[in-house]
């Protein structure tokens, strides 16, 4: 019997159990929507201004002319000038090597010989043809004297040998000349093939030489600068403007160092490889001695360059630090974080020029925000206007 009625226990408690347990649950407790946190931002006042934009880029000191010195003529180098070495300076007209002119003044001699012998010889044929004359006359009085009576083919003659031998000479005072080797202007002394004793022969390098009066730098300009620079173009009936866009090249090889310059030209293609223009910027007298308190340049330096762009008025400059994907920034509206879209026009490192997207009187959010952030109350704190 009580095997029978012990399941039916079992079931009915285990029934009224669960009947309880759902009827006497804890009550969930509605909340209603409370206020939203307010988050504090730093804002920035938008207040366009006058700027001065620059354009900053890099390249590669280089000589504005190089020159591979030879000689003209062949010869044993018996003298070397001691400024004839790797880096040493010299001046236009300086002799750098010499060579030895004896044989040049045997043919010197030799010329001088045979000029004064064809001299005599044209002196000689002009008293024949004076004698001519005179017997011509004599025998044939108011008759015109034929040309080979007057022996007018052999002063000819006599003429061209005396041209051809001046011409020897004036070779040979030349070449002679030519045996001590000069520098065709002021320079440097980049790298030497020749010293004392060598026998050179007529074109062969001797050394290569640059100028030293002004050195060049090649500036590539990205392609959203060229917008905000005057170039320097020019074309056969126009010269370069007065005013050239100046640029400073900042050295950092043994100390950071400033030094001066122009935008002096603009290559005429695009670079191939980089897609970008190229402009040259010259550096005067960089080893003259108002720079001898700087350490000289060398050939294949690298320098960044800072390049003189256009003025600009009432531009708005944000730093990129406060811009968001280069598309966006945020500002606080009417307590609000505001999502603003912009166009940048141009920007460096630091700073961008919108050309789009934000007005005077904006307040410009320059703490740091995630896009959840958007639509939230915040509470403002305004920050000086920093210097871009």
């Amino acid at each position: 019997m009580i095997r029978y009625i012990l399941p039916i226990i079992i079931v009915s408690l285990t029934a009224i159990g669960i009947w309880y347990v759902k009827d006497n649950g804890p009550e969930q407790k509605k909340r209603g929507s409370g206020k939203t946190a307010s988050i504090v931002v730093e804002t920035q006042p938008i207040a366009p201004k006058n700027v001065q934009l620059n354009l900053h880029s890099f390249g590669q000191i280089r000589a504005k002319t190089t020159s591979t010195l030879t000689s003209q003529v062949s010869g044993l180098v018996t003298a070397v000038n001691p400024q004839f070495v790797e880096g040493a300076f010299f001046k236009k007209g300086d002799i750098l090597l010499t060579l030895d002119n004896r044989d040049f003044q045997s043919v010197i001699n030799s010329a001088k010989a045979q000029l004064t012998q064809t001299q005599q010889d044209l002196a000689l044929e002009k008293a024949k043809v004076n004698q001519a004359k005179a017997d011509w006359e004599r025998l044939n009085k108011n008759q015109p004297i034929p040309p080979l009576v007057s022996r007018t083919p052999q002063v000819v003659q006599a003429k061209a040998k005396v041209s051809t031998a001046h011409a020897t000479y004036d070779q040979a005072i030349l070449n002679f000349r030519r045996t001590k080797i000069k520098a065709p202007f002021d320079g440097r002394i980049l790298s030497k093939s020749a010293s004392i004793g060598d026998y050179i022969n007529a074109n062969s390098a001797l050394a290569s030489l640059m100028t030293s009066d002004t050195l060049q730098v090649r500036l590539s300009l990205k392609n959203s600068d060229l917008a905000f620079i005057d170039l320097p173009e020019q074309n056969i009936q126009q010269q370069l403007p007065a005013s050239l866009p100046s640029v400073s090249f900042i050295t950092n090889l043994i100390e950071p160092q400033t030094w001066r310059g122009k935008i002096v030209r603009t290559e005429a293609s695009i670079d191939s490889n980089s897609q970008q223009l190229f402009v040259i910027g010259e550096i005067q007298q960089p080893f003259s001695a108002q720079h001898v308190d700087k350490h000289p340049l060398k050939i294949g330096q690298y320098v960044s360059a800072d390049i003189q762009g256009k003025k600009l008025s009432n531009a708005i400059l944000v730093n990129i630090n406060n811009i968001y994907q280069d598309q966006f920034v945020f500002i606080l509206q009417q307590g609000l974080i505001t999502r603003r879209d912009i166009r940048i026009l141009w920007q460096d490192d630091v700073t961008a020029l919108i050309g789009k997207g934000l007005n005077s009187g904006d307040q410009l959010i320059t703490s740091i925000l995630s896009l959840d952030d958007e639509g939230s109350l915040a509470k403002q704190k305004t920050t000086v206007a920093k210097n871009l």
